[in-house]
């Protein structure tokens, strides 16, 4: 009885493995190339080793210099536009 029990055990661990292997292979695998391919343009190795954190920190820097370049702006305008009264020469 026992012995017979570990034969059915054993046969459906192996049938078990084999439709793992299966669906791993069937199923699995298209899904992480699926992925893969998706995320491409995002992987650190992509655009000559720039990933996505990359381009972020790249645009947080162009925003920055476009605040510092507004403000000079301003000032400028502020200038032309409001100039200071002269001193009085004697």
């Amino acid at each position: 009885m026992l012995f017979e029990f570990a034969k059915y055990a054993a046969a459906l661990v192996t049938i078990a493995g084999a439709v793992g292997m299966f669906v791993k292979w069937a199923v699995v695998k298209p899904i992480k190339t699926y992925i893969d391919i998706a995320t491409c343009q995002i992987h650190p190795d992509a655009n000559g080793g720039r990933s996505l954190a990359d381009i972020s920190k790249t645009v947080a820097r162009i925003e920055l210099k476009q605040i510092c370049i507004e403000n000079r702006i301003v000032a400028i305008e502020d200038l032309v536009t409001k100039p200071r009264a002269k001193k009085a020469s004697i």
